[in-house]
């Protein structure tokens, strides 16, 4: 399952939303910090097409670790917003797999919060 990870967080970077869905259960869940918890296909897409304030930017992934149930990766981020800011961040994510795709995600970033 590693494989779908990294095929995920590419699909993200190049901004290929059929391969992005193709990669997760019709019921996926999103949970991210600063955003409330996406439920099902539509508001995922919806997430990355038209509210994640990134518009542009790239995934280097220094490990992941996966078997059939779940995954774990870690790396960092670096990116443009829509406001045209530069923005840096480590980032990890897990993962839950049902049928070979992604059925739920949780997103974790290296950010001063409390």
């Amino acid at each position: 399952m590693s494989a779908v990870i990294m095929a995920l967080l590419a699909a993200v970077d190049r901004r290929d939303w059929p391969a992005l869905c193709a990669m997760v259960t019709p019921d996926v869940i999103y949970d991210r910090p600063g955003y409330p918890t996406i439920h099902g296909i539509d508001a995922w897409l919806a997430f990355y097409r038209d509210t994640r304030v990134i518009t542009t930017g790239r995934h280097h992934v220094v490990r992941v670790l996966a078997d059939e149930v779940q995954g774990f990766c870690w790396g960092d981020f670096a990116g443009v917003t829509r406001a045209g800011e530069s923005v840096e961040v480590l980032f990890a994510d897990w993962y839950a797999f049902r049928d070979n795709r992604i059925c739920q995600r949780r997103t974790f970033f290296y950010e001063r919060a409390i």
